[in-house]
């Protein structure tokens, strides 16, 4: 296809369609429960799994923007969803081993590459396609109504994955069910228009004269005014956000338990597929009310300001409720924190991209997705042995004051301390 398809008709559709297949990966609801029971691992040994594959994807996020950046991100895209897809069936396989730890710490290896691949780039595809087509106004909306079909997409391939495990009584299959929609999604990429492998005119940089040079670029491109000031507290947030879903997973398999009712193998599966069902239209519905969430706080720094206040008080109230014993005000505050994130990501895209360098969108992106990655596989270790001695209320409570702290940094931000000025 010729750069003409750029300019032809309308992305979003496309956009639209390649969240929906990006998220009917079945097993993200159920990763801790299959480490946990098909496994037979200990909080303890959980947490350091987690924090090996997240910590994976952060040493390799930032070199493999570059190579994204500067070698195709349609291409690169592709090869990564095509990584993922192996990934899965690879841990699939390994679950069915004697002593899987080693092949399934492979396999999160090889979906760390892909993921790592992965972030940030097709939204830097997103916000270049809508620059050569100079729509560039139009960021928060079409974010925010692919990450609509995106986390509906989520909430539905967890109800379908409910439904597997109910059937099959393991957690296993759902990886080699999420592997066709990966593979899938490889295939939507790969027809992009080729123009997107490429620099747009607006774009291009001079050749650096070498590899110093480019970092040298590199670098200045990370230190624009105000560039720090959106991603430190967009890194704490949803470096936190990824992780208390994770951790919740065996505290509502509890709470399915304590109603009788099993998840692997049983009707209780449906009932935990459900609630994530109700998370993932909740989070989707949020994400096309970004703009009013914007308009309704004064601006985008005090509306993400407003959002990590109130995850952080939500996440207290879980961590307090969980250290109680009261699971069910955890479950219905973290109903609303799901919607919570998903208004606010759009508003962060567009915040980012008032003040990077779009030469290095995709860098760029990686470097926060890099950062929460890191901290997340830090967190995570420290979340599971927290509540191997401590409780789950414990680990709760370390995301919460986290997630405090990126309420204090965006507020200092929103009143002018740190604020970031446009490009």
């Amino acid at each position: 296809m010729s750069a003409d398809a750029i300019h032809g008709r309308d992305p979003l559709p496309r956009f639209c369609a390649y969240a929906a297949l990006r998220n009917l990966r079945f097993f993200d609801p159920f990763l801790v429960l299959f480490l946990l029971a098909d496994l037979r691992l200990d909080y303890a040994t959980v947490g350091l799994v987690i924090a090996w594959h997240k910590g994976l994807i952060a040493l390799f996020e930032v070199p493999l923007a570059v190579i994204a950046d500067r070698f195709g991100r349609r291409r690169t895209l592709t090869t990564a969803f095509a990584l993922s897809a192996l990934a899965m069936l690879t841990l699939f396989g390994a679950a069915r081993l004697a002593d899987p730890l080693i092949p399934v710490l492979a396999a999160l290896a090889l979906y760390a590459v892909g993921e790592a691949l992965r972030t940030g780039t097709h939204k830097a595809i997103i916000l270049d396609w809508l620059t050569r087509r100079g729509e560039r106004g139009r960021k928060v909306d079409v974010i925010g109504t692919a990450r609509f079909f995106s986390k509906t997409s989520q909430g539905v391939a967890a109800l379908a994955g409910g439904a597997i495990v109910w059937l099959g009584g393991q957690y296993a299959p759902l990886f080699a069910a999420a592997a066709l929609p990966t593979a899938l999604c490889a295939l939507l990429v790969a027809g992009y228009p080729r123009a997107l492998d490429e620099d747009g005119p607006a774009e291009k940089a001079p050749a650096p004269r070498s590899e110093g040079a480019a970092l040298g670029r590199r670098l200045r491109a990370l230190a624009r005014p105000g560039l720090l000031a959106v991603l430190v507290p967009s890194i704490l947030f949803e470096s936190q956000i990824k992780l208390a879903a994770s951790w919740l997973q065996p505290a509502l398999a509890q709470g399915v338990a304590d109603l009788d009712l099993t998840v692997a193998g049983g009707i209780g599966a449906m009932l935990y597929g459900g609630w994530h069902l109700a998370s993932g239209v909740l989070a989707g519905g949020a994400s096309l009310l970004s703009g009013r969430l914007v308009a309704r706080a004064g601006g985008p720094e005090r509306a993400l300001t407003l959002a990590h206040g109130l995850a952080a008080l939500a996440l207290g109230l879980t961590a307090a409720g969980l250290l109680g014993d009261l699971l069910a005000p955890g479950l219905v505050v973290m109903l609303g924190l799901a919607a919570l994130q998903n208004a606010r990501r759009p508003i962060f895209i567009a915040a980012v991209d008032d003040v990077m360098d779009p030469r290095w969108r995709a860098t760029t992106l990686s470097v926060e997705s890099q950062a929460r990655a890191a901290l997340h596989a830090v967190t995570a270790a420290a979340v599971g042995f927290a509540a191997e001695w401590g409780g789950l209320g414990a680990g709760f409570g370390i995301m919460a004051a986290l997630v405090a702290a990126s309420a204090i940094v965006s507020a200092r931000a929103a009143k002018g301390e740190t604020k970031p000025r446009k490009a």
